[in-house]
This record gives structure tokens, sequence and C-alpha cells, in this order.
């Protein structure tokens, strides 16, 4: 017995012994010269397949890439003097922006501002190739133009349908940022219909999406495309924080719909003849639930918008609302501020019902009442009562 322990202390340290050898041996540094042959064999073998041809982001791009264009415009300044110009000289200013092909004879949409007041416009297209641009007509009120170059036989893009877009579905925004060419970012949608969008002093924007993919100076008037590669936006503006105007995830689009109706009118007439329809409302005003009130009808913080007043003959009077009745939902979308009333009216259009689940006090219950949404009478400018 004891002769079989013995030999089995040798084995174990017979096993210790090599592995520590082995060890030292693989820890040993190589010399360099077989260092630099093992490197050079790992630069010369080949790339392994990253399976790109999967990528839906990847097969969007390629449709809607070729399809946008850069635009760089030269404007003329009026004569002006000052201390620095004694003789007021004229002067040009340039600018840049992208836009987007809609035919295969050179017809491109783009926003407004970027060919304001343009004297040349010069598109250059994904090719390399570039043409001079005559103006066909613009809108002031969308903020959207067409231009149109002599060219032919063009890629052209694909038109979404934007009443269909959903919150958190995939967005490809194309353009040229500060004028360095073409380039592809990628967020979602992050809200639809965002309504008084204060941009600039005299410009706001109505109906538009809202998308994080990074949108900076000179992406104005280029893609914003869904997975499929359909163009279901313009890119027209964006909120920065700071300065330089960068990108800080709230970049806005008019929607494809609203592309269609306003590019087509101009393109007929060369500017836009239809008025803009106005904006569905209830005809209420709000404030907010009071405390007293919330804790008497167990209502959480942030829980139902109180009625102040209601207008008479509006939907919401025709439907039996009255003051002092506390809105809690929408379509089953509970409510807890007038932004939350405003989302769900203008997603309906006039002639359609709202079911309203409200908190009447005076009664103290819940109704539901179903209100016949109308559009904003002319003449009439309620902006914190939809």
């Amino acid at each position: 017995m004891k002769r079989f322990l013995g030999l089995g202390i040798v084995f174990l340290m017979g096993m210790l012994i090599g592995i520590a050898l082995i060890r030292t041996t693989l820890l040993r540094p190589i010399p360099d010269r077989e260092a630099k042959q093992r490197v050079l064999a790992v630069l010369d073998s080949p790339p392994n397949s990253s399976g790109i041809a999967d990528n839906r982001i990847v097969e969007a791009v390629k449709k809607i890439e070729p399809v946008v264009v850069n635009i760089d415009t030269i404007s003329r300044t009026l004569p002006e003097t000052s201390e620095t110009d004694p003789l007021g000289l004229e002067r040009e200013v340039r600018g840049k922006g992208s836009g987007v092909i809609l035919s295969a004879d050179g017809y491109i949409v783009t926003n407004r501002h970027v060919i304001e007041e343009a004297n040349r416009i010069r598109v250059t297209l994904p090719s390399g190739q570039w043409h001079y641009a005559k103006l066909i007509g613009h809108d002031p009120q969308t903020d959207l133009a067409v231009i149109r170059i002599d060219a032919a036989n063009l890629p052209y893009a694909e038109i979404g349908d934007s009443e269909q877009l959903q919150v958190g579905e995939w967005t490809i925004a194309v353009g040229n940022p500060l004028g360095l060419g073409s380039t592809i970012t990628v967020g979602v949608i992050s809200a639809l219909n965002r309504r008084n969008l204060q941009i600039e002093e005299g410009r706001q924007l109505d109906g538009a999406i809202q998308t994080d993919a990074a949108i900076n100076r000179g992406n104005s008037g280029g893609a914003l495309a869904n997975v499929n590669g359909q163009l279901i936006g313009i890119n027209t503006a964006i909120l920065s924080s700071g300065p330089s105007g960068g990108s800080i995830g709230l970049g806005f689009a008019i929607p494809s719909n609203m592309m269609r109706r306003v590019v087509k009118e101009i393109i007929l007439y060369g500017k836009v003849k239809t008025k803009p329809s106005r904006p569905p409302w209830l005809g209420v005003a709000f404030q907010p639930v009071s405390d007293k009130t919330a804790q008497q009808f167990d209502l959480e913080q942030g829980q139902g918008v109180a009625i102040r007043e209601v207008l008479p003959k509006s939907p919401a009077s025709l439907a039996g609302m009255r003051a002092e009745d506390i809105i809690l939902a929408i379509d089953n979308k509970p409510i807890g501020d007038v932004r939350d009333v405003r989302e769900a009216v203008i997603q309906r259009k006039a002639g359609e019902d709202a079911i309203v689940q409200i908190l009447r006090p005076s009664v103290r219950r819940k109704l539901t009442v179903k209100v016949r949404v109308q559009s904003l009478p002319e003449g009439l400018d309620l902006p914190l009562s939809p």
C-alpha cells in the first residue's frame, strides 16, 4: 500500500513539473523574426463575412441615398454702408442644404428656407454630377419648395404613407450636414403630429414628425425614410440647446402626405392655392385639477384636466360637457394635462367621434360622452384649447 502511495506522489509531482515547464515555455517571448511572421500572417488572412446583406437599414439606405441631392445657393446682399465697408459693396452669401428627387425628369423638393432669396441654386447629384436649378415655386406656410434641373433618367424617391407611421419605428435621415456631403443617421420616430412648434421668429411647424435621428445644419430639405427606403418626411428643423445649433436628438420633418399635397399644387400653380385645414377642436378652456378636488375624488397626481369654460355651440357644448367637468381619458388614453388633450384630439378628423371619459363633481360620478370633433372655426384662435 505504501508502495502505491509513493508511486502516486511521484506521478503527481511529475505532472506538476511538466505543467510548469510547458507554462514557462509558452510565456517565454519569441524572437522578433518569428513574431513578425505571425502578425503578418494574421494581417494577410482574408476578412470574415459580416452578413451585411441581411441588414434592413443597409438595404433601405441603398434605396433612399441615391435620390437625395446636395444644394448650394448663392444670394447677393443689398449694398449697405458701415464703418468696415464705407462703400457699401454688394456681397455674396452662400448656403447649403439638401433635396429629394421626385421624378426622373429632375423635379426636386426641398425646404423654402434653403433656397430663399437665392440668385443661383446648384444641385449636386450623388454621382458628383451637378446642374443649376430653376425655382418652380414655394410655400411659406409649410416651408416647402420645388426646383427642377435639366436632367433625365434620374432615380427618384418612393413616397411612403405618413398616416401609417407609428411612434418607435426606425427612421433614416439622409442629407448634407455642414456641407460634408451625403450622410446617413438613424433613429426612431419620437412623436407624431407635433404642432405649433416655434422654430424661429415668424416660422412655426404644424403636424411635424419628431425623430431622434441626428439632423444638423445642411440636412434641411433632405429625406427622412423608413426601413423600406420609402420617403416619409422632409427634414426641416431641429431644436437645440446651445449656440452652435447642433443636434440634441430633437429633429422634425414635414410628413410625406403633406408634402405630396403641397408639391402638387406648387407644380400646377407655382404656389399653394388651397387654404390649410383648420385643426380639430373641442371648444373648451382648461385649468389644473385642484388639490381639494383630487383628494375628494381620490385622483392621483397628474390625473385629469378640469374644464374652466365651454364655448357655446362648440363640439364640447353640443355633446353636453360642462364647466368644472374633469376629463380623465379620450379614446381610452389617460389625460394628465392640456397637451394630452391636444394630442388626442388632433388624431381625429372633422366629423369623427371621440369618446371622452369625464368626472362630473356635481353629480359625483363618472360619465362617458361622445363628442363629434369639428374644425376650429375661421377667425377663432384658442392655442390652449383644442
